[in-house]
């Protein structure tokens, strides 16, 4: 009995170890999620990947993956998701639980953003991890002693800073550093697209081709505007047409204005209205 409890460990430990992430892994996953919010929040994202990384182990510690909490976040009054209960600093104390991961990075960029102790942060460049790091520290973000210099020490060994810098290939449509330019004269293929775990306004953006501001203003949002899984984004207006269909590829002779809801379509002297 025993050798069979000895031998159900070693698998158990086998199995963990075999998905175990490393430093390269988590990279590799999650810098996305650190670009995007470094285009809605202007945090950098060095600083996020690396909060992340020490924070989570990588993407290791139960907290990650049983909660995909990956900033140590824990539960405050105007919290009213799920929780998980872990032993931090004290024991049993209730820490923000997310369904993915990509939750888990815009709650920590909405937190910085929203606690005022964190807003002499949002002074300095988007290059400049160096300060970001240590105004956490200063802020009170960890109790340890050496956290500024532990993020430091991450970012330099991943290279980390190397995604501070991707705007400069945006040209306004989200793309981030290692997505082709977008092609001229693209236009989105789809009135519609439903979103799916993990979606964003800029990962939508590079996807169907179309400027962030344009999806922001055809589906009556901003970009902090929370996107949830099932939810309809529209590429371009919505129209009906009368007879039940609307060939969007016919476009030569027509030209479109929006009016408050109201979709007016002329073409030469015949005018058609429908309704958003």
């Amino acid at each position: 009995m025993l050798k069979k409890a000895c031998l159900v460990i070693v698998a158990l430990a086998v199995s963990m170890a075999s998905f175990s992430m490393s430093a390269d892994e988590y990279v590799q996953k999650f810098k996305d999620c650190a670009v995007e919010q470094m285009l809605v929040y202007n945090i950098p994202a060095s600083i996020t990947l690396a909060q992340g990384m020490l924070e989570s182990d990588y993407g290791n510690s139960p907290l990650a993956r049983y909660a995909n909490n990956h900033f140590g976040i824990k539960c405050h009054e105007d919290w009213n998701g799920d929780y998980y209960t872990y032993d931090d600093d004290l024991k049993g104390e209730h820490f923000r639980k997310y369904s993915t991961v990509d939750e888990s990075f815009r709650d920590h960029a909405s937190f910085l953003k929203s606690r005022p102790w964190y807003s002499f942060l949002f002074h300095y460049p988007r290059n400049d991890y160096y300060d970001w790091a240590m105004g956490l520290s200063r802020a009170g973000y960890a109790t340890a002693h050496d956290y500024s210099e532990r993020l430091i020490s991450i970012i330099k060994e991943n290279d980390l800073e190397r995604f501070d810098t991707v705007l400069h290939s945006l040209q306004g449509f989200g793309v981030l550093y290692d997505v082709p330019p977008v092609v001229e004269n693209c236009e989105p293929t789809t009135e519609y697209v439903v979103l799916q775990q993990g979606d964003g306004i800029y990962k939508i953006s590079r996807e169907y081709c179309v400027d962030v501001n344009t999806l922001c203003r055809l589906n009556g949002i901003n970009i902090h505007t929370k996107l949830v899984p099932g939810q309809k984004l529209y590429l371009r207006p919505k129209f009906e047409h009368p007879s039940g269909s609307f060939n969007y590829n016919n476009k030569k002779g027509f030209f479109k204005t929006m009016d408050k809801g109201v979709a007016v379509i002329r073409r030469r002297k015949r005018f058609l209205q429908s309704y958003c």
